[in-house]
């Protein structure tokens, strides 16, 4: 079989103009619940960040009206403790929690995913359309974030480097969940969700006990009966959540999408990120979304319920500890790539000289994406 090679260089793709080097003015507060997106861009792709809780809205090659982050929620969709502030949409960040707040964290105010998620972030500096320097402060959480989004100069590959900081004066516990969801077009039943994750469970078996109906990737155990799921299809017709740990110092997901030509993915450390979620919703008879969220916790419940048993999973816990005045500083890839005719789905992607090495299923298929970006 002729041997499939895809290398991102100059020319395959229309130019576009990159501006030159500024620092971004300060603004006018936006008017409540609007959006504030800033673009970066190469020859390439375009990449949008909404300041408006601080989420990744729109990811796209250029020429392509295909945007994977199309996913979003209304505002009557939203949480309660959630209703003032920015709505989940796109590649979000659950920071401080995964999920819901405490009974008291709700009566005070604290909302869903934490308070960054929520409001508008500060932006610090654009420089050359192709990095953004962007800070949020969450006093409720009692922390601060300064987030730097730096774009390849000529590849659709992102780099998104994270320092958070603790702003009590006491230690709390902490996680840190990238909540990247897509939704359709790019989304249908035909996409196909490749990654390297190892032993999981299904979120709705998972409390008091992870090892009871524990299953590898990526057939997943469905109920009590033993069903079986291949994690990789988009096409089985109900909803889950169903999360892994990994047995390899590097993370990856993809989301492959043959008819439209079209790759995304996600690589991270696992000592950073040790735990992935993929999330399949259905809503009215139809595929709504699909989370590919990698983080530190893989329990969806809050700190009470977590810290009330034994949650850890392997050896791998479902919380962290932020003491005070500590930060971590945490990092990943985005791409978005075009895939050849008769694509078949990732079978594993490593980090070489300089390059994301994307091998195909197919017999001989590589593909080569080089990026000056380091993780």
């Amino acid at each position: 079989m002729m041997q499939n090679i895809l290398v991102l260089i100059l020319g395959i793709l229309p130019f576009v103009d990159i501006a030159a080097q500024s620092k971004a003015k300060p603004a006018a507060q936006p008017l409540a619940n609007s959006s504030k997106v800033y673009y970066l861009k190469n020859f390439s792709a375009s990449f949008g960040v909404d300041l408006f809780g601080g989420a990744y809205t729109d990811f796209k090659l250029t020429g392509s009206k295909i945007n994977p982050f199309s996913w979003a929620v209304t505002r009557e969709e939203m949480p309660v403790n959630n209703q003032q502030g920015a709505t989940f949409k796109g590649h979000f960040l659950c920071l401080g929690r995964w999920g819901a707040p405490t009974e008291g964290e709700i009566k005070a105010g604290v909302p869903h995913n934490g308070q960054s998620g929520n409001r508008y972030w500060q932006l610090n500096k654009q420089i050359n359309n192709q990095r953004l320097v962007m800070r949020s402060n969450a006093p409720m959480d009692g922390i601060a974030i300064t987030r730097t989004v730096a774009m390849d100069a000529q590849s659709p590959v992102v780099k998104i480097s994270e320092k958070v900081q603790s702003t009590t004066t006491i230690a709390r516990l902490f996680n840190m969940v990238q909540h990247a969801t897509i939704g359709p077009p790019f989304l249908d039943t035909s996409t196909v969700i490749d990654c390297n994750a190892g032993k999981g469970f299904l979120q709705s078996m998972a409390y008091p006990d992870p090892y009871r109906f524990e299953f590898t990737w990526p057939n997943a155990v469905m109920d009590s009966a033993g069903s079986l799921c291949d994690l990789r299809s988009s096409a089985t017709p109900f909803s889950y959540v169903s999360t892994h740990i990994f047995n390899d110092s590097i993370g990856w997901i993809t989301a492959t999408n043959a008819a439209e030509r079209l790759m995304l993915g996600y690589i991270w450390k696992t000592k950073e990120y040790p735990w992935v979620n993929v999330w399949q919703q259905w809503k009215e008879n139809r595929l709504w979304a699909k989370g590919l969220e990698f983080g530190t916790t893989g329990i969806g419940k809050s700190y009470q319920e977590l810290l009330a048993i034994n949650t850890s999973f392997h050896g791998i816990s479902s919380y962290r500890l932020l003491d005070a005045g500590k930060f971590v500083e945490k990092s990943f890839y985005c791409f978005l790539f075009p895939i050849p005719a008769g694509f078949k789905g990732v079978k594993s992607i490593q980090l070489y000289k300089g390059n994301i090495e994307v091998t195909g299923k197919e017999k001989d298929s590589k593909i080569i994406i080089p990026t000056t970006l380091s993780l």
